[in-house]
């Protein structure tokens, strides 16, 4: 066989390139990965969850692109693009059942049983001025307008303004007027904002679920209604909702909240189903109540081992897309 360097002194033979060697070919591992976009979802109490996967993907040395976050989804994306998610989780650890009651600013006859402005002052502390445009990578908080039903991004201005509107739960906060509109809970238009990282044209986008487990996967059951009662009918101190033995102690605010979550379930569900992220981070929560937010140290938890039982396939797919 002719060696390489008689052929290209050959004047019938024309210039190319020589072949690539094996070791001049680049090495998969080192190519460069795709950054995430994450879409973080609703789920009050549940979404210190979100900390967790978000100290997760920082242990791997995954690059995220953007965020976008839903009620405490926004809370938590905000506060990690700040630089400011040690403060925030230092806080969620904190809490315990006492400490949370002293944040609670209870209002009669305004618009929300809670003000809201024990927890804006809290966070005045660390992000005082701070406005999206000073954040390092694009962040989005989905809001609600309470009077046209449109779903609201906000990605420009305050920061603390849009993360307060974005979890301003209808009937238990009051909403948030921003630029003359009123706004409410993300959640009640798109619970896992995944909608909003592909408007932003990014390539991978992980979705964090928060409702993942909680109600199930049948969302009919066949039920026959029984007999009629009326009150005569029921045996002296029984309530008329003891055969549900959560119900009987839920209250006006916990029929309020649990229905608000059954909505965002079934939202999410249909929203996911019509454009799935590319991955989708499911921390089993459902045991985790929605007010719960002393259980910090648990939802963080579980957000970061559900977070490292997916790493592989992440990485599978940044190297794809990269």
């Amino acid at each position: 066989m002719l060696e390489w360097a008689s052929l290209r002194n050959r004047p019938d033979v024309r210039e190319v390139e020589r072949p690539a060697t094996p070791d001049a070919l680049p090495d998969p591992k080192s190519a460069r990965k795709s950054g995430i976009a994450l879409a973080l979802g609703g789920g009050a109490a549940r979404g210190w969850a979100h900390i967790g996967v978000l100290r997760a993907l920082e242990e791997a040395g995954v690059e995220i692109d953007m965020i976008a976050g839903t009620s405490i989804g926004a809370l938590v994306g905000g506060c990690y693009l700040a630089g400011k998610l040690d403060e925030l989780e230092d806080f969620a650890r904190s809490l315990t059942k006492r400490r949370i009651f002293g944040l609670l600013d209870f209002r009669l006859g305004g618009s929300g049983l809670l003000g809201g402005m024990k927890l804006t002052a809290r966070m005045q502390e660390h992000l005082s001025g701070l406005r999206f445009e000073d954040l390092p990578k694009p962040f989005v908080c989905v809001a609600a307008e309470i009077r046209t039903g449109h779903e609201i991004w906000l990605s420009s201005g305050s920061l603390i303004t849009a993360m307060r509107a974005s979890y301003a739960l209808p009937g238990v906060f009051e909403p948030v007027v921003a630029n003359k509109r009123v706004l409410v809970d993300g959640a009640l238009v798109n619970p896992v904002p995944v909608s909003v990282c592909r408007a932003y044209e990014q390539r991978l986008v992980v979705a964090v679920n928060l409702h993942y487990d909680l109600f199930g996967r049948a969302a009919v059951i066949k039920h026959s209604a029984g007999e009629l009662l009326v009150e005569s009918d029921v045996p002296a101190g029984h309530h008329p909702l003891g055969a549900f033995s959560r119900d009987s102690r839920l209250g006006i605010t916990g029929v309020m909240v649990e229905a608000f979550n059954i909505i965002q379930d079934r939202i999410s569900r249909a929203r996911l189903a019509g454009d799935p992220p590319d991955l989708s981070l499911q921390p089993k929560l459902g045991h985790i109540g929605l007010s719960e937010f002393h259980r910090a140290d648990e939802a963080i938890r579980l957000g970061y081992e559900a977070t490292q039982a997916q790493l592989a396939e992440l990485n599978r797919l940044q190297t794809v897309l990269a």
